[in-house]
């Protein structure tokens, strides 16, 4: 399995805008509902600097690739980059996870 992590860089004052923008158009929902996703979550850093780390667990390398490719990705890349502060949302990157334990 494989885990991705995209890192957004925000002004502070502009991460609502970002949350909201998630939100406004699914973002995480279409992602999981039209690829092979397996989960995936939004974060926010505690210490308001204006990070937001997106992050989703994917089965392999190619999973994640055909999501990366999925047109609707790139539209909503595009609407995304107007409120980030290096105007890119670019790709993530990836980690091998190697191991895992969960609460039964």
């Amino acid at each position: 399995m494989l885990r991705t992590i995209l890192m957004l860089n925000v002004a502070p004052e502009r991460v609502g805008d970002v949350l909201q923008r998630y939100d406004d158009e699914q973002i995480l929902q279409y992602s999981l509902d039209h690829s092979d996703a397996i989960s995936s979550e939004i974060s926010v850093a505690t210490d308001a600097a204006g990070t937001i780390l997106v992050t989703a667990v994917w089965p392999d390398q190619s999973a994640y690739d055909g999501w990366v490719e999925n047109p609707f990705r790139a539209s909503s890349n595009g609407r995304l980059a107007e409120l980030l502060k290096d105007s890119a949302v670019g790709i993530g990157r990836t980690f091998k996870i190697v191991h895992e334990v969960k609460k039964s």
